[in-house]
């Protein structure tokens, strides 16, 4: 665009408006680069971005809501379980007149994703995932992709974080497979194999064959909830957090097909 000759540091731009459906109510999302000039001093010139929602109500449980929304996009497009928001800004006739502070805001929050994102093609892939996030702005999480499985560098390998990725396999496993979900017989080994089939690219590099991977999480699941496995074990064993990594692509592939994206959709997806 700046080759194009525009300044971007006089006008600002909307890159993209996406919309989206939120508690009934239909909602424009805008994605907004550069700087208002108008606002002199005012303006935050260390922004790289912005995103615009009208609201309806105008109430604090609308802004909270909305907030919580764009909190799990992030979460989902990032991986991590902590994407803080350098600031929330109410605008009021295009001029700013508050900020609306809450544990979702820190001054540390930095972006260091934006190489991954360079060719990510945003209106194939956001709509969708942002409705799908939107369909549960509460809570409890009912309809759209499950997001509790995420963790921090202190907890990306620990037991509980393996039994959440577990949950969230379950639960898009019934989504997904609702009648085998369903069958008693049918047991997690064979749930994982059956879903790991699906996408065949994520276990391409891998020696063990999909039945023994499976086999092998089944296991490590089984001697967690026994009580056979605990922290100080689990967090030095290679093979588990491997495991664990495999898990994460797996859910995120589960939950893209869920969204109602097709397999080769998501094998262009192209974020790891």
């Amino acid at each position: 665009m700046v080759r194009a000759g525009i300044n971007l540091a006089v006008e600002p731009k909307d890159i993209y408006k996406i919309p989206f459906s939120m508690d009934n109510s239909q909602y424009e999302l805008s994605f907004r680069i550069g700087n208002n000039n108008r606002l002199g001093l005012l303006e935050d010139f260390d922004k790289k971005g912005e995103l615009l929602i009208p609201l309806y109500t105008n109430e604090i449980q609308e802004c909270y809501n909305i907030s919580m929304i764009f909190y799990r996009l992030a979460m989902f497009m990032t991986s991590e379980a902590e994407v803080p928001f350098k600031q929330i800004t109410l605008y009021k006739n295009g001029e700013k007149v508050g900020w609306f502070y809450c544990s979702l805001v820190s001054e540390d929050a930095i972006s260091v994703h934006d190489i991954s994102y360079c060719e990510f093609d945003v209106l194939k892939y956001i709509p969708k995932i942002l409705n799908n996030i939107a369909l549960d702005s509460g809570n409890k999480i009912t309809r759209s992709i499950p997001l509790g499985h995420l963790g921090n560098a202190d907890t990306l390998f620990s037991p509980q974080r393996f039994m959440e990725q577990i949950m969230a396999f379950e639960y898009l496993f019934d989504k997904l497979e609702h009648q085998k979900a369903k069958n008693s017989r049918f047991s997690l080994k064979e749930e994982l194999s059956y879903s790991f089939n699906l996408f065949p690219e994520l276990l391409k590099n891998e020696r063990l064959s999909v039945e023994d991977i499976s086999d092998k999480i089944k296991e490590i699941r089984r001697t967690i909830a026994h009580g056979y496995m605990y922290y100080y074990d689990f967090k030095n064993n290679i093979e588990a957090k491997h495991l664990m990594l495999l898990l994460d692509r797996l859910i995120r592939n589960m939950s893209l097909f869920w969204i109602g994206f097709s397999i080769e959709d998501i094998s262009d997806y192209g974020i790891i």
